[in-house]
């Protein structure tokens, strides 16, 4: 009755059981430096200088591979939503790394798994080319800005399919390596919500945790394990905001806008790797899910869903 979905959930499994495997093969993980030099961690400094810290590019144009999938289930006859997601991205540094363009083409699919009661399509579609540049300004300040055309539709029309994401973001380390503040400006290239003001900080008290107030995801993290300048492993929890819009062909026969839009509260754990790889598994509520038409002034309420999400990055 289901098999999208139960393919996209298999899928969604092998990525876990994928997950699962690295994790339990890294048996030279260490605790923290700090917890290994003194019974007592508060007796040293969190930021202790022998502690090799992972870097987040690799020096080459081929800067990431990356696989994405999961799902919203809502167990009842609903709206229920599963999804894979590849992407390609590369860097070009023009002269250092501190000063980066990068390039990343990226494919996604959704399958929806709707009641006839709802006029949705089966299949979303988009076709994304995210363009990132990153500048270092001086030793606290940095410029960030992502342009990322897109085509989201049902594949059936192209009336009002392309989107813009946008986003420019100016960076200023208020404490070096414990606070940042942002402030800019992000417009989401969705038909339910308009441009924002995007402001946020990240906050580091140690080299265990890290805050991230951000639009549109918060995120806290906990680091559990490191092995030395290869790899650390973090748990984490967030709060954030889910859904898109696309270009769909409805029953009738007219073409509209169809905008999903729910919030995510979620739990997971993620292996980094030195480089910018890894991989990661999550689970949590998507509660208050929407769907809305442009031509329709009504909006529609969903079942709230277990969200199930999974990925691997080169």
């Amino acid at each position: 009755m289901k098999r999208r979905l139960r393919i996209a959930e298999s899928v969604f499994a092998g990525v876990v059981a994928f997950v699962c495997t690295v994790l339990g093969a890294r048996s030279g993980w260490t605790q923290d430096n700090a917890t290994v030099l003194a019974p007592n961690p508060t007796a040293v400094s969190n930021w202790a200088p022998a502690e090799v810290e992972l870097s987040r590019f690799k020096k080459q144009t081929l800067q990431s591979v990356s696989f994405t999938a999961g799902g919203l289930l809502t167990g009842r006859d609903d709206v229920d939503v599963s999804f894979l997601q590849l992407g390609v991205g590369t860097g070009i540094p023009l002269g250092s790394f501190d000063n980066v363009v990068g390039v990343t083409p990226q494919f996604r699919v959704d399958w929806v798994d709707a009641s006839s009661a709802f006029d949705i399509p089966s299949h979303l579609y988009t076709f994304e080319m995210q363009f990132l540049y990153r500048r270092v300004i001086s030793e606290r300040l940095s410029l960030i800005g992502i342009f990322s055309p897109s085509s989201r539709s049902d594949l059936t029309t192209s009336d009002n399919a392309f989107r813009v994401f946008g986003l420019g973001l100016v960076n200023w380390d208020w404490i070096p390596d414990r606070l940042t503040v942002s402030a800019g400006v992000v417009a989401l290239g969705r038909a339910d919500l308009p441009v924002l003001p995007a402001l946020g900080l990240s906050w580091t008290p140690n080299r265990r945790m890290r805050l991230d107030l951000r639009f549109p995801e918060t995120r806290f993290s906990y680091r559990v394990a490191k092995d030395g300048g290869r790899s650390e492993v973090w748990l984490y929890s967030a709060v954030g905001l889910g859904g898109n819009t696309w270009a769909v062909t409805r029953d009738n026969g007219l073409t509209d806008e169809l905008s999903l839009r729910d919030y995510r509260l979620t739990l997971g754990i993620e292996r980094l790797v030195d480089g910018g790889g890894g991989c990661f598994a999550e689970c949590g509520a998507a509660l208050g899910r929407r769907l809305e038409y442009e031509r329709d002034p009504l909006e529609t309420e969903l079942a709230d869903a277990f969200s199930l999400r999974a990925g691997w990055r080169y």
